[in-house]
């Protein structure tokens, strides 16, 4: 169990001991429906999913490099998350989403693996990283308002962050071999529309659900994002609930770029547990 897990778990049980009884006021719809702003901080359990080629100078396109697979990456985690929401205006929100993932490990390679230009020797002891980080800023309006429900859409962006490394024992001319360390990243801009619906099922109960999808070719990106969240939340007290959601993140890009010629394909799906806070 992660630090994270640890600190989580640890101010639920202090906000759960202080939290006022039910005899408290609340309102008649959730807060989320109601209320300015709210943020949700907790932990998101994924499976987790990583594959990526390199192409080589020449436009030979290699085959992904599955790191769970290959290079024994953990395909389970927790992980910190946060979410935040500000309603201004009438009918409009700004919502944004953060989580940051990163992994290392060593490994005997079981076959050759194929980067750009080298090919790293099965047979011999190999090391390998990489790291993801998501924030996701998104504008939207309300079009279908009601006492108890919310239906809206909007457009965004996620940002970015996703990088690798392998290290270990090449193959080089004749036969030869060398020991060699080769990396890629890339940091992307990618815009989305996006939709979104809450429901407000009980005096201290919200349903809410979100989509955003990006799939288009533009400038160095080519590929499909999808981003997509559904879950509930218990207002235990006026200012504080708890939260189960769904979560499910996805994204297949090819990138051609001077830093990076190849293609990532990644995905992060699980439960994420959060206290909510909202005002």
């Amino acid at each position: 169990m992660s630090r994270n897990l640890h600190v989580f778990l640890f101010g639920l049980l202090l906000t759960g001991i202080s939290a006022p009884g039910h005899s408290q006021e609340t309102n008649a719809v959730h807060p989320y429906l109601s209320d300015t702003f709210f943020v949700d901080v907790g932990v998101f359990f994924p499976d987790r999913r990583l594959g990526l080629s390199v192409n080589g100078s020449n436009g030979e396109i290699h085959e992904l490099i599955e790191f769970e697979e290959e290079a024994r990456f953990k395909k389970r985690d927790d992980i910190f998350a946060l979410e935040f929401g500000w309603r201004f205006g009438e009918r409009w929100r700004l919502v944004g989403q953060y989580f940051e993932s990163s992994d290392d490990t060593s490994w005997i390679l079981e076959e050759d693996i194929e980067w750009e230009d080298v090919v790293f020797e099965a047979g011999s002891n190999a090391a390998g990283g990489a790291h993801f980080l998501l924030i996701r800023a998104f504008m939207g309006r309300d079009f279908n308002v009601g006492e108890k429900h919310e239906f809206g859409l909007g457009a965004g962006l996620h940002w970015l962050d996703i990088g690798a490394y392998l290290e270990g024992t090449v193959i080089i001319g004749d036969g030869g071999t060398a020991f060699a360390r080769e990396s890629v990243g890339v940091s992307a801009p990618l815009p989305n529309i996006g939709v979104w619906y809450n429901y407000s099922i009980a005096e201290r109960w919200a349903f809410r659900t979100r989509f955003d999808l990006f799939s288009a070719d533009i400038g160095k990106y080519d590929g499909t994002l999808i981003n997509f969240s559904a879950g509930v939340d218990y207002q235990v007290s006026r200012h504080f609930g708890v939260g189960l959601n769904y979560n499910h993140f996805e994204l297949d890009v090819k990138v051609d770029n001077s830093d990076w010629n190849g293609r990532v394909k990644t995905s992060y799906e699980g439960l994420y547990v959060d206290l909510s806070f909202y005002w």
